[in-house]
């Protein structure tokens, strides 16, 4: 129709992020956590070690052609040490997002990266967002690359957030043991060694985003040197103190940081490390920020100890919100990671 305003923005290195976006962005910095802080970074906006090199910044934004009001943020963007997954943030309500609603903005997004100049669709080897926004895309990208989409989910989650005032403070009794448990703390340069092996068993929970021990290594030391990684640590009688459990807390913005890792090794399992440390990790976290989220699997038993600690929306029969992770066709694609 006739005066109908273009549908797609889109936003590089050379162009910036215009301020209407980063202003959205902000107004949903919860829900934009997947996208903010990784922006905030590439732009000098935060501090982080190293600077992000990667030219491979791309990001999209849907403008609702008759009212220019923006409804999805696409960003397509490289980490320090990979590519990281196609993630789309909705800023319109959750109801509203059905597929009818949603075929024309998620194909008038795949039509724009397919027209980006120098642009491969091999690029893209998953998307993550809301669940029905997932499935739109996927769909979308099918029919116009032909790359089908795996039918298992690389990850069905819920969307879970933390406040003040949800927060649970006080900590279950722990086991009687002889073994010591330490106070958490900020992970240090001493901890390299082990923070190499469970960023990697971690990583190893998460197929087809394992890592390599090298890899591992660099994940380790990129967490510790920008304070991003908490450890719990227990002393079995006349024997070193071992890492029982670690959190990570990867993307933070002004008023908002995600958990985005947290990992017991079998061995320590079922003492009550992980709850111990997650509600430490919220404590501190919540004298700065507003709201903490994470994303938890749908069949994760750490849901019971991530409601324990305050997040919301974790119990059976509750109104969770659900994002899906959907992967594209192996053989067609170059995987990234997280």
């Amino acid at each position: 129709m006739p005066g109908l305003l273009s549908s797609i923005q889109r936003f590089d290195l050379s162009t910036g992020i215009s301020e209407d976006v980063w202003a959205i962005l902000y107004a949903n910095a919860a829900r934009a956590n997947l996208i903010l802080p990784h922006a905030e970074k590439v732009f000098g906006r935060q501090r982080f070690t190293p600077k992000i090199s990667s030219t491979e910044q791309l990001w999209l934004v849907y403008l609702n052609p008759r009212t220019s009001e923006i409804q999805f943020i696409l960003s397509l963007t490289t980490g320090p040490q990979a590519k990281y997954p196609l993630f789309i943030v909705p800023t319109v309500p959750i109801a509203e997002l059905t597929p009818k609603f949603l075929k024309s903005p998620m194909e008038a997004l795949c039509n724009a990266l397919l027209n980006e100049s120098g642009f491969r669709k091999q690029r893209v080897f998953s998307a993550f967002s809301v669940e029905p926004v997932t499935e739109a895309f996927a769909l979308a990208w099918e029919k116009f690359t032909g790359i089908a989409r795996i039918k298992e989910p690389y990850y069905s989650s819920i969307y879970s957030t933390c406040t003040k005032s949800t927060l649970v403070r006080q900590q279950r009794a722990p086991r009687p043991s002889e073994d010591v448990a330490l106070a958490p703390r900020l992970a240090s340069e001493q901890d390299v060694e082990q923070m190499t092996v469970l960023c990697q068993e971690f990583a190893a929970t998460s197929p087809p985003f394992v890592l390599s021990t090298e890899k591992s290594r660099e994940e380790a030391m990129l967490l510790i040197a920008n304070k991003q990684v908490w450890v719990h640590e227990i002393q079995k009688p006349n024997r070193k103190p071992e890492i029982a459990t670690i959190v990570a807390v990867t993307r933070k913005s002004k008023d908002v940081a995600a958990i985005t890792k947290v990992y017991t090794p079998e061995k320590w399992r079922g003492r009550g490390c992980a709850e111990r440390l997650v509600r430490h990790v919220c404590i501190e976290l919540l004298e700065k920020y507003e709201e903490l989220v994470l994303y938890v699997g749908v069949d994760n038993s750490a849901k019971e100890v991530y409601s324990r600690v305050g997040f919301q929306d974790l119990r059976p029969g509750s109104a969770s919100e659900r994002w899906l992770e959907l992967g594209f066709d192996q053989a067609k694609v170059e995987l990234g990671h997280w």
